[in-house]
């Protein structure tokens, strides 16, 4: 590619084709003003702030969207240039109000910025007014379009980077401004409150609602979003020791200019009243606040006992898929080398550990397998078992942008409407709990049809004979009468996938929250090797709830795997990290999550060490869960909040939030990045590393630790993964686990060599039916998942104000004509009764289920719907079914 030479403001640059005199100017360090531009946004020159003079013929150019052409003479600061410039800002500011004053906007405004700049003050020409202040009763967002300057940034956004199509222009001339359609109010509109608009919008016309400080902050810091597993950029401004205001890393790699409602409003948790400041003993029933001496002492003697009384085994912890890399390393070093024991395990158990058997025992690594953009770039993706939109908001942003700008061909799978079916190519319903018959037969269907990428198959696999030889049952007409998916329709979805030269698979826990989960994930596996689409172009992307799901696996928060997934059952690996840790360490396998509370049960586990999770609201049969944590002897939990889980402890540790503490994150992807300190610890919490630390050190152990860094010295030495990818680098802030973004697209991985294990193995699994369908006395099939606008157990949405004003309580959605047989009425209070327990909520009608099925959304703790489900576990993952479970439904009374 040649490169282009112009001459700018009298000195020669060069630039490439394609660029325009505004990207090469900012390049050159020449400053240029813009009200409309950002380089995330496609450029329309709408503003003309931005004009240019081409001194060969005296035309001026708008440098936004004029490409640079060999030979130009640009000059950015000629007397014609300021003069128009002047006058294009007069005309803009006689529709502007004079209150620049008492605007929100402050010193933020680039409107007023940019006329102090050029000199320009109050403006005599005629007012024209704009419409002012919009009512609207949402808590995230308010619009003054008064301030509006018609720039369509906050159009572009919605439309460009978040795909969702709430706002546009209406009216024309004068009238003319962006508004929703029918110009409703937002809460009745498509928007997600993702405050992309806000954060972008150069005047004070959008600005965040419920402001707790209205100025300028001379505090900001660049961390990583502590809700789902994205692992979107956040800014957070600071005043006061206090968080108040968020805004998306304009740098950052997964969030690419925009959050969702949580990462721009959520943020407030973090002062919630209800924090923990004091470490709690509870004293004849009730809770006491004591000293951190007086709590660990407590802790540390408690735990002694045990171990030396009832053996190591005794014991069982569980880490947190939402506290840093450090701290679960530190966590499974607590279990191992002081306490003894591998009874270890974190909360990504419920949702991940599929992934990790499935995706380990096939391509030979127990992760996503290419980047966000790799999948950006993907000729055709296909989604299954994942609402994107509201699970993981910037993968849907980057599936809808490629589908709607880039032309790839959307296969969606899921029985219910999503966000997401209007982009979709192909819409495909499978039945609840059908998704491996499915699979299978579209490797069938490219199998029998000579679909397969013979030369990869060949070279880096093994085992097809036997794999293909069994899928020779999943016919189409097979799979539709299995599956209710039209034979034709698994046909052309197999097609179109095996006939991409990118193609990739996203994945959610609408695969991994089954009974079959494991299988399913290896299903997904086989189809993409047959394909080519491992560790090439395209992918398998496997999706985390939390934050750090799969940083709290890569650090050995697992019973059977020490950090960076090596067997306890590795002499040679169980040597390195004893001889590190200069102790001996267990080598039989410890029990999973859901195995501890069967253990505590039947009196073998006797205490427990819950550190940021809230097993009382997440795992199945709540009744038995509240059964076994109180037959301990001892239960010590570590979190922000006196959740349910933490009101059975006897010790409650105060921790801190991810705002108030260093450390690493692991996203969806395997893409490392810093956690930075925004604030200090509230009252006397502490990050949960230092808990860890001084605990071993009261047991008598002491962790040779006196700062973070030599944390992450001891991960980059003993954990694989980690090293050779600037972990130690205090500088970086992105980091991945593997040599990804450099290669060309083609030859993209994650990992050193195509496959660890030297080749990918294809595995036949089987479709068998589940008890997951209706059955008798329990006709209909009750979904559960994410939704928008909490996370989680919703132990931190939950106590943010304005996420829990606009989505205050617990639901079941339910058809029309399922609403009619029963005799309900939208907006009734409904019992919906399992075979396990029962919930009440109330009923919202919806058009996006299938007759015979129900939704009700996680996160809402006064509705705990983990009650309606009975312990069934994964044979392989032993992931407990936590998606769909058979129901029954009971109207109490109408509302009123």
């Amino acid at each position: 590619m040649e490169a282009i030479t112009i001459t700018l403001d009298g000195v020669e640059v060069g630039g490439h084709p394609g660029m325009t005199i505004l990207d090469l100017a900012r390049e050159s360090g020449v400053d240029i003003p813009s009200l409309c531009h950002d380089p995330l946004l496609t450029p329309i020159g709408a503003c003309r702030i931005c004009l240019v003079e081409d001194e060969r013929s005296g035309r001026l150019l708008a440098s936004c969207v004029t490409p640079i052409e060999s030979g130009m003479v640009i000059n950015t600061q000629s007397p014609k240039v300021q003069e128009r410039r002047k006058t294009i800002i007069k005309l803009i500011l006689a529709s502007h109000p004079d209150t620049c004053l008492v605007c929100d906007k402050g010193n933020q405004c680039e409107l007023r910025k940019i006329a102090s700049d050029m000199g320009v003050g109050l403006v005599g020409l005629q007012k024209i007014p704009l419409k002012a202040t919009i009512e609207e009763v949402n808590p995230f967002i308010e619009r003054d379009l008064s301030k509006c300057i018609l720039c369509a940034k906050c159009i572009r956004a919605d439309h460009e980077i978040v795909v969702q199509g709430a706002i546009d222009y209406i009216e024309r001339g004068f009238a003319s401004k962006p508004a929703t359609l029918n110009d409703s109010p937002l809460e009745n509109s498509d928007c997600t409150f993702c405050g992309a608009c806000v954060a972008i919008c150069p005047t004070g016309a959008l600005m965040e609602k419920k402001l707790v400080y209205r100025g300028t902050t001379l505090t900001n810091v660049s961390t990583i979003c502590p809700f789902c597993g994205c692992g979107c950029s956040i800014n957070l401004e600071v005043k006061d020791n206090q968080i108040v205001r968020a805004r998306p890393g304009k740098e950052g790699v997964v969030s690419r200019g925009a959050l969702c409602v949580k990462g721009s409003y959520g943020y407030d948790f973090v002062h919630s009243p209800e924090r923990l400041t004091s470490p709690l003993v509870k004293v004849n029933g009730d809770f006491e606040a004591v000293s951190w001496d007086e709590a660990l002492a407590k802790v540390a003697s408690e735990l002694k006992r045990i171990k030396e009384t009832q053996g190591p085994n005794s014991l069982a912890l569980l880490g947190s898929s939402k506290c840093t890399n450090e701290e679960n390393y530190l966590l499974q070093r607590l279990a191992r080398g002081v306490l003894g024991t591998n009874n270890i395990d974190n909360a990504s158990r419920l949702y991940s550990a599929p992934s990790i058997v499935g995706l380990g025992s096939t391509v030979g690594f127990p992760g996503t397998t290419n980047s966000l953009n790799a999948l950006e770039q993907s000729e055709v993706i296909m989604v299954i078992g994942a609402n994107l939109t509201s699970s993981a908001p910037a993968v849907g942003y980057a599936v809808k942008r490629a589908a709607r700008y880039k032309g790839a061909k959307l296969l969606l799978i899921d029985p219910q409407q999503t966000n997401l079916s209007s982009f979709a190519h192909l819409w495909l319903r499978p039945g609840v709990g059908t998704d491996l018959a499915l699979v299978n037969g579209m490797a069938r269907v490219i199998v029998t049809e000579g679909l397969l990428d013979e030369e990869f198959v060949t070279r880096k696999t093994d085992n097809y004979e036997v794999w293909s030889k069994e899928l020779e049952k999943y016919t189409p007409g097979y799979v539709e009468e299995v599956t209710g998916v039209p034979g034709d329709d698994v046909v052309r979805t197999a097609r179109l996938f095996a006939e991409a030269n990118l193609a990739s698979i996203v994945y959610g826990d609408g695969i991994t929250q089954h009974l079959t989960g494991t299988d399913t994930v290896i299903a997904l596996a086989n189809l993409a090797m047959l394909t080519g689409n491992v560790g090439l172009g395209g992918g398998i992307f496997a999706l985390q709830r939390d934050c750090n799901g799969l940083g709290a696996c890569d650090m050995g928060a697992l019973p059977d795997l020490l950090p960076g997934y090596q067997s306890v059952g590795n002499p040679q690996a169980i040597k390195t990290f004893a001889d590190r840790w200069d102790t001996d360490l267990p080598s039989d396998g410890g029990l999973t999550a859901i195995e501890m509370i069967d253990h505590a049960i039947e009196g073998k586990v006797k205490g427990m060490y819950i550190v940021g999770e809230n097993p009382v609201l997440s795992f199945p049969n709540q009744s038995l869960i509240k059964e076994a944590l109180t037959s301990l002897d001892f239960l010590v939990v570590q979190d922000m909040f006196l959740t349910e889980t933490a009101k059975l402890a006897n010790v409650v540790l105060p921790a801190a939030s991810f705002a108030e503490k260093e450390g690493t994150f692991t996203n969806f992807e395997g893409r490392i990045q810093r956690v930075c300190k925004v604030i200090e610890p509230i009252g006397d919490s502490l990050p949960d590393w230092e808990i860890i630390v001084q605990l071993a050190n009261s047991m008598g152990n002491p962790m040779p630790y006196s700062s973070l860094q030599q944390v992450k010295e001891e991960i980059q030495e003993l954990v694989p993964l980690y090293q050779d990818t600037g972990y130690m680098d205090p500088e970086a802030k992105d980091m991945h686990r593997g040599e990804l973004e450099k290669a060309p697209l083609r030859s993209r991985r994650l990992y050193k060599g195509q496959f660890p294990s030297g080749f990918g193995r294809f595995s036949p699994v089987q479709y068998e039916p589940q008890e997951e369908t209706p059955k008798d006395g329990y006709p209909l099939t009750l979904l559960t998942g994410s939704v928008l606008y909490h996370s989680g157990t919703g132990s931190r949405s939950s106590r943010s104000p304005r996420l829990s004003e606009f989505s205050p309580e617990s639901y079941l959605e339910i058809g029309e004509p399922d609403a009619t047989q029963f005799g309900i009425s939208e907006g009734d209070e409904v019992r919906v009764v399992s075979p396990t327990g029962e919930v009440t909520a109330v009923a919202k009608f919806t058009d996006v289920l299938p007759e015979g099925m129900l939704f009700m959304p996680l996160s809402f703790p006064s509705t705990p719907i983990n009650q309606l489900f009975g312990i069934a576990l994964d044979p392989r993952a032993k992931t407990p079914a936590l998606k769909a479970c058979a129901v029954k439904l009971e109207r109490i009374q109408p509302r009123g």
